[in-house]
Parts: structure tokens; sequence; C-alpha cells
């Protein structure tokens, strides 16, 4: 990712509270099937 130029940040609590998940994970919900 250094060579894009991408930083990778854990979630804050106030990003899982605005998106609804905890900030450990899971990120989705039992349902989401690919």
């Amino acid at each position: 990712l250094a060579k894009l130029g991408a930083k990778l940040t854990t979630l804050s609590k106030e990003q899982a509270d605005y998106i609804s998940v905890p900030t450990e994970g899971p990120f989705k919900p039992d349902h989401y099937r690919y």
C-alpha cells in the first residue's frame, strides 16, 4: 500500500457508531453473502 500512498487506520468509536458496527468487527452482518 505504501507504493500507492495509502495509509490504513483503525476504525474509531465515532466511525463505528455512525455505521452501526463494533470497532473490533465483524463489519458485515451475518446475512451478507458474496
